[in-house]
């Protein structure tokens, strides 16, 4: 066994840090994300989200305020969105922590370390953690929140239902505060109302602030945000994306919660009217389950804060050893395999294979050898083999290294080639070659593509008689944008069937 906490620090920047440096921001979150960050960088609005130009009132701007300010720190050492990219580990840094502190408050500390790297572990988590998402300051506030709710402290509940709402609205403090009524009804819990004063308290500032500068701003937008993209998440009025289906995170938790599940559910049958503890993360992910469930617009993505839970409900566990060993072996076992494919295929490519299905993924990309890369493959490599050798706790070690060697081998040897197909800058570098002087307009782009044009070619849907107009379509025919317009240029990004893109000229 290694002592210390020097080696799982290791361990946990080999699982967190790649991925999210080195490329473009990818769509749909991340893009849209960034163009938002952006708008902030390039006017100084820091009180209205906005998107290439126009009001992008979705969700409250904790986030983009943070990704901002890393940017203006950072960005003169990296490009602004890596820069940008900081925020998420920051957030992805105090969920863990947090998430730490709640399991040590509940159960002791032998049971910090193990909720903390059960949680990094979640395959679920695995790529929004290095995503430029909202989400991440959404489920530091959840854990900050259940942290609070453990130690009985309302400061530190109030402020992560600050976060929460100031990150994605009434949806985090809903948890929360459901949560904490849940379990202010059971006879162990029942003291802890004398917690809520002071969570209103601490909670007010980051509910009252910000919401009353947009008002006074804009009642309109007051009005979008908060009634629209609030219960309009619920009512499937918003139109915010994802899929009518009620069963969608029964059906997802199967692989999205691993390994923390099988132990979670393990822990609620055998132990739940026993241990008093456990009733904390067992109601919290109830409450978020069922919510979630309810609402008309499904998406993996919002079932992050269930992780929280599910990793607090297994740090407290006591399961059978055989348990154990199976999640163990399949977390290591499978990490080792996909980390080793991964590797012989990168040193193949780049001795000359070219299988049809890797091309067709990433068309004309050509496989070379990066220094930087191989040296970050080789140093995540070598300090998964070094977890799996020695150490503790056995389990979740086990399976994290097995989840950051198979991340941190594609996101460093094969980042290249998912950048070349994923990214927009290859195909925007295009149309300003063949743009004329002046500004760019745009017609018909998504939110990705508006902020991507926006932050490489300065376009904008907001512009005017400008002298070219990119638009975009769904199929390979040509618009029709009227007279006075000629095509000058149309493209997609490489293997991309979905986007088209045409320059017109006036």
């Amino acid at each position: 066994m290694t002592k210390g906490l020097g080696p799982i620090a290791l361990l946990i920047a080999a699982w967190l840090l790649p991925g999210l440096f080195g490329h473009d921001p990818w769509k749909p979150d991340e893009a849209y994300t960034f163009g938002l960050v952006y708008h902030i960088l390039e006017s100084g609005d820091w009180l209205v989200p906005t998107l290439a130009g126009e009001p992008f009132v979705e969700k409250p701007p904790l986030f983009f305020w943070t990704a901002a300010l890393f940017a203006r720190l950072f960005g003169w050492a990296l490009p602004l969105h890596d820069a940008a990219h900081l925020a998420s580990a920051f957030y992805v840094a105090l969920t863990l922590f947090f998430t730490a502190l709640g399991a040590r408050r509940l159960y002791g500390p032998g049971a910090a370390l193990p909720a903390a790297l059960l949680l990094a572990g979640s395959l679920g988590y695995l790529q929004h953690a290095h995503q430029l998402v909202t989400d991440n300051a959404l489920m530091a506030g959840i854990a900050i929140g259940l942290y609070g709710l453990a130690a009985m402290n309302g400061w530190w509940l109030g402020i992560g239902a600050g976060v929460a709402f100031l990150s994605k609205g009434l949806l985090g403090p809903g948890f929360l505060g459901l949560t904490a009524l849940v379990l202010a009804t059971l006879p162990a819990w029942r003291q802890s109302w004398r917690t809520w004063p002071t969570a209103l308290l601490a909670f007010a500032p980051w509910a009252l602030v910000w919401p009353w500068l947009l008002y006074a701003h804009s009642p309109a937008l007051f009005h979008e945000w908060f009634v629209v993209n609030n219960l309009g998440r619920f009512t499937g009025d918003a139109g915010l994306g994802g899929v009518l289906d009620h069963l969608h995170y029964a059906k997802a938790l199967v692989w999205f919660g691993l390994p923390a599940w099988p132990i979670a559910a393990w822990a609620a049958w055998r132990q739940r009217a026993s241990n008093t503890a456990l009733q904390l993360p067992l109601v919290a992910f109830l409450v978020m389950f069922a919510v979630l469930s309810a609402a008309s617009s499904a998406r993996t993505l919002y079932g992050l804060p269930m992780l929280v839970a599910l990793a607090l409900l297994a740090a407290g566990a006591l399961p059978p050893r055989s348990l154990l060993r199976i999640l163990e072996a399949i977390g290591a076992w499978v990490g080792a395999f996909a980390g080793v494919a991964l590797w012989a295929a990168w040193i193949a490519s780049v001795g000359g294979w070219r299988p049809a299905f890797l091309e067709a993924q990433s068309p004309g990309y050509v496989p070379h050898m990066q220094v930087p890369e191989l040296l970050a493959a080789i140093g995540i490599t070598a300090a998964c083999i070094y977890a799996w050798r020695g150490l503790q706790p056995r389990m979740p070690v086990r399976w994290l290294a097995g989840v950051a060697l198979a991340w941190g081998i594609a996101m460093t040897l094969w980042l290249p080639w998912l950048d070349h197909a994923k990214g927009y800058r290859g195909v925007i570098a295009q149309l300003k070659a063949r743009a004329a002087s002046g500004c760019i307009a745009g017609r018909g782009l998504t939110e990705p593509q508006r902020a991507m044009f926006h932050y490489h070619a300065g376009v904008s849907a907001a512009a005017r008689d400008c002298p070219n107009l990119v638009v975009h379509t769904g199929e390979a025919t040509a618009p029709d944008v009227g007279e006075g317009w000629k095509l000058v240029w149309s493209g997609t990004r490489p293997g991309d069937a979905k986007e088209y893109f045409w320059l017109f000229s006036r």
